[in-house]
């Protein structure tokens, strides 16, 4: 089982990739990868709620309020990269006195605090390569 120090610094990893695709589609915010893909906005936008989404289930998990969960309107990618920022630091805040035995901890629909984290980070993954998709880059 990995440590919550492991677990933060991935999480971290995942969001320094996602900041990096935003600023990657400045010049092609609202394009997207055809069909019925997503642009670089309306994924960035579904980002930033999932994040709060995520850190909310592992407080409830634990036992502690969450983050406020808010679907922004980010008309660039200067707006969605505060936002994300924004995200991410209410986040932390949360999630930077996980324990070991925190992570064992379990959401009733999404599984205990550790799976949580995993899928955060896979969700950051996918979605930083859709928005290097949709933006060309």
């Amino acid at each position: 089982m990995a440590t919550p120090d492991e677990l933060r610094a991935a999480l971290d990893q995942g969001r320094t990739a996602m900041r990096e695709a935003i600023e990657a589609a400045e010049m092609a915010w609202r394009a997207t990868a055809g069909g019925d893909a997503w642009s670089a906005q309306q994924t960035t936008e579904h980002v930033i709620e999932v994040e709060a989404l995520f850190t909310t289930a592992m407080c409830d998990a634990c036992g502690y309020p969450g983050v406020d969960v808010v679907r922004p309107d980010c008309a660039s990618s200067t707006e969605a990269l505060d936002e994300f920022d924004a995200v991410v630091n209410n986040c932390n805040a949360k999630l930077k006195n996980l324990t070991q035995e925190d992570l064992a901890k379990v959401h009733e629909r999404f599984g205990t605090v550790e799976e949580i984290m995993a899928m955060n980070l896979k969700h950051l993954t996918e979605h930083s390569a859709q928005i290097r998709e949709a933006a060309g880059a």
